[in-house]
């Protein structure tokens, strides 16, 4: 069996539907979902076959629709880092949090209960369960779609979702709840108890609790992104999009379907690359690839061009052409030992 598991991270959580995008695209297809906090909302869409509304959710969702906070507020959060010019632009809105004891949870609980079909997710192929904490005695739940009670999936995923951020209220049978990310971050021991023995990790970098798993048998395959997805609260359509398209790169990455560390190429044969190194002298080689700390010639060329496209500042959201990184050293006169091993590689 094949299990999908989605940790928790707030408005990070838009990676994870690039990443489920890209999966599908490669054919790859799951028997079970868990997910923790927004892992929970996105799996249980996932799960219903509600994949392209989950992805047009993402893509339209705006910070007063679903939390009631300005969205030009937290625009110029986003866009200026936390200065104290920005604190100040934006003490109306954490002043409102604070006298209303919190955010309010009403218009997320209304995106949940509209937005996810219970009946299809009931009747599915693909099994869903969610991680979530009963504050009395802080007894973590982890629960499967069989053992929810019908007309309650939507409250136990807010309640899976459930910070200290939000105003304190009753969730389920009159009780109170926390984040599942107070127990376990990424449920991946829920799906290897129902015997899934190859589980894909979507890592969101979220903050919480990662339950150690060290007597896992099942095989592990961990998504991540190589760069910071951005705020766990405050997001906009951008933001969203570009984590959108990151998850989708990293998870063809992954999967071997492209190339690169830190940004993304064309995928090519490892003869390709030694190729592209069949004219470079032994001792240009050996002084770029002791820069860069790279052990063959694949590893080498790719660190070098990444290291040309990071230098000239190139955008990293956007898959590359070998050749015209290559093309774009070439064209520089910069006369560091990279950018002479990058315009000295050829294919010819």
């Amino acid at each position: 069996m094949v299990g999908l598991a989605l940790e928790g991270g707030g408005a990070k959580g838009s990676y994870q539907v690039g990443a489920y995008m890209a999966l599908k695209k490669c054919g790859i297809r799951v028997d079970a979902v868990t997910g923790t906090s927004i892992g929970s909302f996105n799996g249980a869409m996932i799960a219903a076959h509600q994949e392209d509304k989950l992805l047009s959710l993402w893509k339209d969702a705006t910070m007063h629709e679903l939390l009631g906070i300005d969205d030009e507020k937290a625009q110029e959060i986003l866009k200026s880092g936390f200065s104290l010019g920005k604190l100040k632009a934006s003490f109306t809105e954490i002043y409102k949090i604070l006298k209303n004891k919190g955010l309010d949870m009403s218009n997320y609980r209304a995106v949940v209960r509209n937005s996810i079909d219970e009946e299809a997710l009931r009747k599915s192929n693909i099994k869903f369960g969610l991680t979530a904490v009963r504050l009395e005695n802080y007894e973590p739940i982890e629960i499967f779609i069989d053992d929810i009670p019908k007309g309650q999936v939507p409250d136990y995923i807010v309640a899976s979702s459930y910070l200290p951020i939000f105003k304190k209220e009753k969730l389920i049978d009159d009780g109170y709840y926390l984040d599942g990310g107070f127990y376990n971050l990424c449920p991946t021991d829920m799906l290897e108890s129902i015997g899934c023995d190859k589980i894909y990790v979507v890592n969101i970098k979220g903050i919480g609790i990662r339950k150690p798993n060290i007597k896992s048998k099942a095989r592990i395959i961990e998504i991540k992104p190589s760069t910071n997805l951005g705020s766990m609260v405050l997001f906009d359509k951008t933001t969203n999009e570009e984590n959108i398209t990151r998850g989708y790169y990293d998870t063809m990455r992954t999967l071997d379907k492209i190339d690169g560390i830190e940004y993304y190429f064309y995928k090519k044969p490892v003869w390709y690359y030694k190729r592209l190194n069949h004219n470079i002298s032994g001792k240009l080689y050996k002084a770029a690839s002791a820069i860069l700390n790279s052990f063959n010639e694949k590893e080498t060329v790719i660190k070098a061009l990444e290291y040309i496209l990071k230098n000239e500042k190139m955008r990293d959201l956007k898959k590359y052409k070998q050749s015209d990184v290559i093309k774009l050293a070439s064209e520089k006169k910069n006369e560091n030992i990279i950018y002479r091993y990058v315009r000295s590689l050829n294919f010819w």
